[in-house]
């Protein structure tokens, strides 16, 4: 049996109006150049507000607001993302495993780092904490900061210039100015060609000016999810036995809207998605097997999505209410799930934007290219943020009431 529709709109809690106006009022501008969500897509393979842990590659640039337990290679394969003033990796709390992981281009730790990290093109390394780690510079100058304690140990084999704040451990520097360190000697120090180690008052470390989290990355990300959650659907879903076919209708504007519920994936089924003309798909996705607060998900195994690679920079998937999510199978598009623990075994085609990320699947670098309809959302004012707060303050008592009912 063949059926095609415009599926009815998903049944959305109230809070989400609730959420929505609370967002509308914190949005605005902070500074003179602040990031709109379009341009966080575009720049961005990976932006997870909480604490990130994957065994495989991240191949383009990520920010991860709290820790970092396990990573593999960063931004080795950024493909088409846009120049971005951030580095390839940045952590906002600790990078607090005892894994190995390289990274193309900079690294900014603005917590401490236990982990073995090799720096293989060159670029720079800024510690806000302690290192006990092992850093390793490669092919290419590497300017190295710690502004901490140093019982690790640093080697720059390309040469360079190396900066701790504090006593050090092991420093080995090849080239390059060499080490300029405060206290004393703990550990052993080989400076080679030209290379020399001195002690100062002060090791002159500026830490970097980076952004508030939480009004650059994750206020208007959140906002995005719900602007976009207001969107009228206007294209249709065919289900054809087992085959699943989106069927894109644009508007003027090139823009197609998806309603579905997290139902409409049957087991052994096969998911197509034709464009059709459209530059930009947004499909809006409702979890509709909550238990109690919680709404996860969990893509079967035999759910197969066809040439995802094709379509994942023209889509985005908005979990709108998705409090955890799993991948199993290549997926294609941006995933936009900004309340979900998302998890992937399988290569994620596109940005994943989560409240937590924990994987064993590659992160391909596909930006979203596509437009954002009633355009795109900027940092808010600091002032802004306590509307924010109260807004997801009451998105959470309200949905916990109405789920009591």
């Amino acid at each position: 049996m063949t059926r095609e529709m415009i599926l009815p709109r998903p049944r959305r809690p109230i809070t989400l109006l609730i959420a929505a106006f609370g967002l509308i009022l914190s949005v605005g501008t902070a500074g003179a150049t602040p990031l709109s969500s379009a341009q966080i897509l575009s720049q961005f393979n990976a932006v997870v507000f909480g604490n990130f842990s994957n065994s495989s590659d991240v191949q383009g640039r990520a920010v991860v607001g709290g820790n970092v337990s396990a990573g593999a290679g960063f931004n080795q394969a950024p493909g088409s993302a846009a120049a971005s003033s951030f580095s390839g990796l940045m952590v906002y709390g600790n990078e607090t495993g005892s894994n190995s992981f390289s990274i193309n281009g900079s690294l900014t730790i603005l917590g401490s780092n236990s982990a073995s990290v090799n720096l293989n093109a060159g670029g720079s390394v800024f510690v806000g904490a302690g290192n006990s780690g092992t850093i390793n510079g490669n092919g290419g100058a590497v300017a190295a900061s710690i502004n901490g304690n140093n019982t690790g140990q640093i080697t720059l084999n390309s040469g360079g210039a190396v900066r701790i704040n504090g006593n050090t451990g092991n420093v080995s520097v090849n080239g390059g100015t060499g080490l300029i360190y405060t206290g004393s000697v703990t550990g052993s120090l080989n400076m080679n060609n030209g290379a020399t180690a001195t002690q100062a008052a002060s090791a002159g470390i500026t830490p970097p000016a980076l952004p508030d989290f939480n009004s650059t990355f994750k206020a208007p990300l959140t906002a995005l999810s719900t602007q976009l959650a207001g969107q009228s659907a206007n294209s249709t879903v065919r289900v054809s036995g087992s085959s699943i076919t989106f069927n894109a209708a644009p508007n003027a504007s090139g823009i197609a809207v998806f309603d579905i519920n997290t139902s409409l994936f049957m087991a052994n089924s096969t998911v197509t998605i034709n464009l059709d003309g459209a530059t930009s798909v947004i499909i809006n996705v409702n979890v509709d097997s909550c238990v109690d607060v919680t709404c996860a998900y969990s893509f079967l195994n035999s759910v197969n999505f066809s040439n995802p690679t094709s379509y994942a920079d023209e889509v985005l998937w908005n979990f709108v209410n998705a409090t955890g999510i799993t991948f199993s199978n290549e997926f294609g598009g941006t995933v936009l799930a900004p309340l979900a623990a998302v998890s992937n075994s399988s290569p994620i085609d596109g940005t994943v934007v989560a409240n937590s990320f924990s994987g064993s699947g590659e992160l391909h670098s596909y930006p979203f290219t596509g437009g954002l309809p009633g355009g795109t959302v900027a940092t808010p004012e600091p002032g802004g943020l306590l509307t924010f707060g109260i807004a997801l303050a009451g998105l959470g008592a309200i949905r916990y009431r109405r789920r009591k009912r």
